[in-house]
């Protein structure tokens, strides 16, 4: 067998397990804060459509036109509406189950392209190992099951950019199209994908500013690709139907001027999601990121940037635009250091609104990979690929084993950079996924017909109920008194508390029942009665 039969074999392999390890767990997740009303958006853009086609429409959403959430792209969140009610799928438990397993799919086909996107730059060695990277990350792993915002708007970024770099690279009309189509599906999920048209933009000028006559023989080709990216967007995007402009412009007014008004628990104290210090984003990426993976991204940024620079110091008069990078690679480089830099430094700049950790980021973090990677292979040609691999190795297994320990809750990983007090830092389980987690566990340990449930903190227990079995559902009450309460249940995500205090009051008052940790951090807890 040859080595190239060797690696396809094994790169095969990796995807089939990998895909393969989800069909088996992806029913295992919980229900995260913002599925409940991303189904709704579903819903709400499907009934414009029927009520367009004059269809008789789904009862009991509200319409388009004063839905609170109007402006939020639905291309994953409408067709999963569709093919609940083809399906005729009727228990909120299995409708939920079924939007994971896609959401999973999403992701998986991502790192398909994410992998040739890598094989674009690096050997397949090294490809394979970024790629393994990726799915040993904790926190993405988890989340590629439940997040349909941010998990799906990277899932289409990655599968964009990678369009981006072959139409940069090989600007025929089919990479124009398929370019185009993926674009437009990220833009239509997020307004922010509007990145990679305007990557692609400046660097196909780039790549033919010094011929002009070059220049004017291919931006045909560029004002095709706009056109039809403005096309398959608004086809994409049912809410731009009625006022395509007006509806995209306040999109982007929205984006800019976002105004959350919730708290967001950090470093022991309570911020305004309005005023977040400049670090906030920074620090989640450093504390939530495995460290190899940093100390690979912060070489391979080193490295790039350095030769940028020398690029950029001896720039030719007679060839200005390309001494700015030298091939294709070199280019590849740039475009994905510069995606994670200026984003960073636009949401700083901005003090644009962010919540709950870095997951409005999430998309960069493919960026991160690619130039941990770009680091990586500094230290291959060092010291061999196969001493390279024995070395990270441990790394690796390591956070494998962490994963499969923790099952399901690795959406609250955490690297030695948080420190030993955590809890008293950090938001844990902010998304509410361990709430399915409690309620299963009393209803499966609990006799009673009726079980009165008290929520301490402030996560909605009652969504997280439609993912329990139909008939556990209906055993339970939820009560504002906490006397009359027969389980007190937290997932010490609150507001104006402070978790530890909060969980110390409890336990003087109540008797721990049961209690969820990852790592010697309570993420979930029920109390009752002493």
């Amino acid at each position: 067998m040859t080595n190239k039969k060797k690696y396809d074999l094994l790169i095969l392999l990796v995807f089939f397990t990998f895909y393969v390890l989800g069909l088996f767990i992806y029913d295992d997740y919980g229900l995260s804060w913002d599925e409940y009303n991303e189904r709704t958006s579903g819903f709400v853009s499907l009934n414009y459509i029927r009520d367009s086609l004059s269809y008789e429409i789904y009862q009991n959403f509200p319409k388009l036109s004063n839905y609170i959430y109007a402006e939020y792209g639905v291309v994953f969140n409408l067709p999963m509406a569709f093919i609940e009610k083809t399906f005729q799928i009727e228990d909120s438990k299995q409708f939920f189950l079924i939007r994971h397993l896609f959401n999973f799919t999403v992701f998986f086909i991502s790192s398909i392209f994410f992998f040739l996107l890598l094989n674009k730059r690096f050997s397949k060695t090294l490809s394979i190992i970024g790629l393994i990277f990726f799915y040993l990350s904790p926190r993405i792993f988890a989340e590629s099951f439940y997040n349909n915002k941010d998990i799906i708007f990277l899932s289409f970024f990655i599968i964009s950019l990678f369009y981006a770099i072959s139409f940069l690279n090989t600007p025929s009309y089919k990479n124009n199209f398929l370019l185009s189509v993926t674009c437009s599906l990220a833009i239509a999920t997020r307004v922010l994908g509007i990145i990679v048209p305007f990557v692609v933009l400046v660097f196909f000028i780039l790549r033919h500013l010094d011929k002009k006559n070059n220049l004017k023989k291919n931006i045909f080709r560029i004002i095709v690709f706009f056109f039809l990216v403005n096309t398959f967007t608004l086809l994409f995007w049912p809410y731009l139907w009625n006022d395509p402009i007006n509806n995209l412009l306040s999109t982007f007014e929205s984006m800019g001027a976002y105004q959350w008004r919730g708290g967001i628990f950090y470093f022991n104290e309570y911020i305004s999601g309005l005023n977040i210090p400049w670090h906030y984003p920074i620090v989640w990426i450093l504390i939530s990121t495995p460290i190899l993976y940093l100390f690979l991204f912060f070489l391979g940024s080193y490295l790039i940037l350095v030769r940028f620079l020398k690029r950029f110091i001896n720039l030719s008069k007679k060839k200005i635009f390309n001494d700015i990078y030298r091939g294709n690679k070199e280019r590849m480089d740039i475009i994905v250091f510069f995606i994670l830099f200026i984003t960073l430094f636009l949401v700083i700049e901005l003090n644009s609104t962010l919540y709950n950790g870095w997951r409005q980021l999430y998309f960069i973090y493919p960026c991160l990979i690619f130039l941990s990677v770009r680091g990586l292979e500094l230290i291959s040609r060092k010291f061999t690929s196969r001493n390279t691999i024995i070395s990270i190795s441990p790394f690796l297994i390591f956070t494998c084993l962490w994963m499969v320990t923790n099952h399901p809750f690795q959406f609250v990983y955490f690297n030695k950079f948080a420190g030993n007090n955590i809890m008293n830092n950090f938001e844990i389980d902010y998304s509410g996924t361990s709430n399915r987690s409690a309620l299963s566990y009393i209803a499966k340990n609990d006799t009673r017909n009726e079980i009165n449930l008290h929520i301490f903190s402030i996560s909605p227990y009652h969504w997280s109920l439609l993912m329990i079995d139909a008939e556990d559902r209906k055993r339970f009450k939820f009560t504002k008194n906490i006397e009359e309460a027969n389980f007190i249940v937290t997932n010490h995500f609150y507001q104006n508390k402070n978790p530890i205090k909060a969980s110390q009051d409890l336990k003087k008052k109540y008797r721990l029942y049961k209690e969820f940790m990852v790592d010697g951090i309570p993420i979930n807890s029920i109390y009752i009665k002493n």
